[in-house]
């Protein structure tokens, strides 16, 4: 009976071990993918640096073509006024 007993605390010893194993294999895969969010993060903060820069650009495009288009009206009404 004791044969058996110390053969399953061996078997149970080595189901343990191998459990920690999978636990510290998955808790490393979790901190790669913890580091994947944080460079995807990165990466969402540099694109809307840029769609703020496109906006500001849009508005000053859109401001310019304003005042242009007031120019050339102004100076076509002058040149071909009877």
């Amino acid at each position: 009976m004791e044969e058996r007993t110390a053969r399953l605390e061996g078997i149970n010893e080595q189901i343990r071990d191998r459990l920690t194993s999978i636990d510290r294999r998955f808790d490393a895969i979790d901190r790669r993918f913890d580091a994947i969010d944080r460079r995807f993060d990165s990466i969402d903060r540099r694109f809307g640096t840029i769609d703020r820069r496109f906006e500001l650009i849009d508005r000053r495009f859109l401001w310019l073509s304003v005042v242009v288009g007031t120019w050339i009206t102004t100076i076509l009404t002058i040149l071909f006024h009877h």
